[in-house]
């Protein structure tokens, strides 16, 4: 092989490299799944911990009165710069009785239909759809529209979601 078709393979090889890399990358940015650090159950001494490399800042603080139904302590880790969706987000993290319950993750209004069709794309047809929610009950998982965001819950709430979705779905 001559220097000139081993610089041109290595061109390739390493061009190759740069779109396998931003491909993954742009799968990443677009991925609805349950971010991996979501530990339902988990306590907030654990929750704080395991967000460190997430955040980049974290603030722990009381919800009173607790909303969360059955709760009788209600807390939440606001975690600033959370990556999800290609963007730096703000996630709170809620916690009932000392245990990760419910995930907030704020996005934009501009995101909307990208969203839709990603958890569509993700967990398949909604099990609810109105113009304030879209959500997939047997994802624990869903957007709301009319404060953008996206939600994870746990099964501990589930079926507390899944009939405040069917009363929104009456309501429309």
């Amino acid at each position: 092989m001559n220097i000139k078709t081993s610089l041109n393979l290595r061109t390739c090889g390493a061009l190759a490299l740069v779109l396998s890399c931003a491909l993954a990358g742009a799968a990443l940015a677009n991925d609805v799944n349950k971010p991996g650090v979501i530990s339902f159950g988990a306590s907030t001494a654990e929750m704080t911990a395991a967000l460190e490399s997430f955040c980049q800042s974290q603030t722990v603080k009381p919800v009173e009165p607790p909303q969360i139904p059955g709760a009788s302590k209600q807390s939440q880790i606001d975690c600033a710069g959370f990556s999800y969706f290609g963007a730096p987000r703000l996630a709170e993290f809620v916690f009932a009785d000392d245990a990760l319950t419910i995930v907030w993750i704020l996005t934009e209004k501009s995101e909307e239909q990208a969203l839709v069709a990603a958890f569509k794309a993700t967990f398949g047809e909604p099990s609810h759809e109105t113009a304030a929610i879209t959500a997939f009950s047997g994802s624990r998982a869903a957007i709301r529209k009319d404060v953008p965001e996206a939600l994870y819950y746990s099964q501990s709430v589930a079926a507390s979601y899944d009939a405040f979705f069917d009363q929104q779905v009456a309501d429309q």
